[in-house]
């Protein structure tokens, strides 16, 4: 069994590659207590000026253990000094709870990540007779600093919250005064919600769909049962997640599972050929069909967290001041407000499905937003940069971030009382992980799922809304017109994690 499985993992990780060609190379077990494997990926930044910030790989390992076949999380030794990385382009961050590394360059620098080994210490012994995978996920370093919260001018739509200047002062004291209400929400947070002005990792892209069939693929039938549209013992080819073609979501059961012992195997089939993960296949394309419990799961799974509304205000306007009705990119240095936006469509595409899926369109904003059309869908995570598109003309973030505006919905922590949705008792705990046996992340103090309160807020808009206002920075409509939308798999919802 393990040289079977031990293949199949070493084949599976040599063949990743996402919006930046993140490659984890064949993994192997020098000792009873270390893992070593390789890793590169392209388009990588660590810059002292502008957003001073940087680029880096999230690392986790998981084991299986045989005589359950079941997969787990393998905490790492939080000491730097236990890691080791070849080469001199790269060094290893440790993080407190033991859940994984990030590997980021060693020094100042824009470029390409060569090919590097790295060999990670087990906080614990682990079993050298057990499978493991390591995964990856591209990150960006949100630096401290104040921001801009809100719409200063009230909002495009009356939803906005009202401008405000958050700094570590507002930070420390927590915000009580009301003075950040909107929509009948007046949050009494405490200095430990997540509100952006401390330093957090995001998401530099939102969950692909390769991700997505990666989590599925390390779970018990039992959970991948609550974490998909169908019983993972359906048919050879069936859809996991979408109800139909509609949506470009090509996740579909390449294995049919055994009810409440085998579980499924899933793969990517965008053209439904009967071929799994051909080149074409859409791994890259951002997953939609993801309900706010799918999410949670994926984001506790690999010990990350939901992002609150003001985290994501912070990762799209950075330190810059308010622009009015602003999209994630701002505008160009030489050009005044209303900011541009260039439409994308999944109709109108190069190498389409492929890890070089490329829109035909070009402009400054370039988004996927307004098909308005169910038989089109996203686009490849990140499609609208490379090497030398700027800010505006990526579609990107201020400090790097790719797809805040448009793609799919975000899905956020956030709150509304007017109608029961209320979570300022959050304190961005990390997912530590694991799930619940059915399949539920089991973090406690995150917003809960089911019933009329499910789910956070959505933010940022999607590929399929005719409404170019729903993909500003501070628009906050969905709030009130889709409230419930992420209580459902729905076509254009999707979403990332930070830590």
């Amino acid at each position: 069994m393990k040289n079977k499985i031990l293949f199949y993992i070493l084949l599976f990780a040599a063949n990743i590659a996402s919006a930046n060609n993140l490659v984890i190379g064949p993994l192997s077990t020098p000792t009873t207590t270390t893992i070593r494997f390789t890793v590169q990926w392209d388009n990588s930044w660590r810059v002292a000026t502008g957003p001073a910030n940087w680029d880096a790989v999230w690392i986790f390992v998981k084991y299986q253990d045989c005589a359950t076949n079941l997969w787990r999380h393998v905490d790492l030794s939080t000491v730097a000094g236990n890691h080791s990385v070849t080469g001199t382009q790269l060094e290893v961050l440790t993080v407190a709870d033991a859940k994984g590394i990030y590997l980021r360059q060693n020094a100042n620098g824009v470029g390409n990540i060569s090919s590097a080994t790295v060999t990670l210490n087990f906080n614990t012994l682990v079993d050298a007779g057990f499978n493991y995978q390591v995964f990856g996920i591209e990150m960006v370093n949100i630096p401290t600093g104040n921001f801009v919260l809100g719409d200063c001018t009230g909002g495009s739509q009356g939803h906005n919250f009202y401008c405000q200047w958050l700094t570590a002062a507002t930070q420390a004291a927590g915000l009580g005064n009301g003075a950040y209400s909107c929509c009948g929400w007046s949050p009494a947070l405490t200095s430990a919600y997540p509100m952006g002005v401390n330093s957090f990792y995001s998401m530099k892209y939102e969950i692909s769909q390769e991700q997505y069939v990666a989590f599925l693929n390390s779970l018990s039938y039992d959970q991948q049962l609550n974490t998909t549209s169908v019983p993972p013992q359906s048919a050879v080819g069936t859809l996991a997640l979408a109800p139909n073609t509609n949506g470009r979501n090509g996740i579909r059961i390449q294995a049919s599972g055994v009810l409440s012992n085998t579980p499924a195997v899933y793969g990517n089939d965008l053209n439904n050929n009967g071929t799994f993960n051909e080149a074409a296949d859409g791994q890259n394309i951002a997953c939609n069909y993801l309900q706010w419990s799918d999410l949670m799961a994926y984001l506790d799974w690999s010990a990350l967290r939901p992002m609150t509304e003001f985290e994501f205000e912070k990762v799209c306007r950075g330190t810059l001041p308010q622009i009015v009705n602003e999209y994630s990119w701002g505008v160009p240095a030489a050009q005044p407000s209303p900011a541009p936006i260039t439409q994308a469509l999944s109709s109108a595409l190069t190498n389409a499905g492929t890890a070089n899926e490329l829109s035909t369109a070009s402009g400054n904003g370039l988004c996927a937003w307004g098909a308005n059309n169910a038989a089109l869908g996203p686009l490849r995570c990140g499609f609208a940069a490379t090497a030398t598109t700027s800010r505006v003309q990526a579609g990107a973030s201020y400090y790097g971030c790719m797809d805040m505006s448009g793609n799919v919905w975000e899905q956020c922590v956030g709150g509304r009382q007017d109608i029961g949705i209320n979570y300022g008792g959050f304190t961005g705990v990390l997912g530590d992980g694991l799930l619940l046996a059915t399949g539920y992340a089991n973090t406690s103090g995150w917003p809960a799922w089911g019933g009329s309160t499910a789910g956070g807020i959505m933010r940022g808009g999607d590929w399929f809304t005719n409404d170019a206002r729903t993909l500003q920075t501070s628009d906050r409509w969905n709030t009130n017109s889709y409230q419930n939308l992420n209580q459902t798999r729905d076509l254009r919802i999707g979403g990332r994690g930070v830590r």
